[in-house]
């Protein structure tokens, strides 16, 4: 029968489609929780910068070149946050859309099924009438 083999290979397709799906929604809350994280680090990074501003009165050059430097790797570190989130940013755009059309490829596809199905329950219900219809002669005559 054509009509379920038919009907079956688009159910095996569907499943396929709920699997990417499902695999283009993980992506996408993998992007927008690695974006909020990088927002996050950059968030702390300033702040951190922002708090180890010199304290008024004498200190060593030592100490203070120190904290020039620790404040230059935070303010590094901030940028580097920054630009992650931005990539991330990007990535959940591309995941976004990747979702986009995994939705419309199962919707499409449940569309499909269903015409499948209903071309399958027809030709079914057309086989048993052509069976019961010489029954039916051959009772009448």
């Amino acid at each position: 029968m054509r009509e379920a083999r038919r009907l079956a290979l688009i159910r095996r397709q569907a499943l396929i489609a709920k699997v990417a799906r499902r695999q283009a929604l993980r992506g996408l809350a993998d992007a927008l929780e690695a974006e909020a994280r990088s927002h996050a680090l950059a968030a702390r990074s300033r702040a951190l910068v922002a708090s180890s501003a010199p304290q008024p009165g004498a200190t060593v050059g030592a100490a203070l070149a120190a904290r020039a430097g620790f404040t230059a790797a935070l303010a590094q570190l901030a940028e580097t946050a920054d630009a992650a989130a931005g990539d991330a940013a990007r990535q959940s755009e591309w995941q976004a859309e990747s979702l986009a059309a995994a939705e419309t490829r199962s919707r499409r596809l449940a569309e499909r099924e269903a015409e499948a199905r209903a071309a399958f329950e027809t030709l079914k219900l057309r086989r048993e009438q052509a069976r019961s219809l010489p029954l039916a002669r051959k009772l009448l005559s």
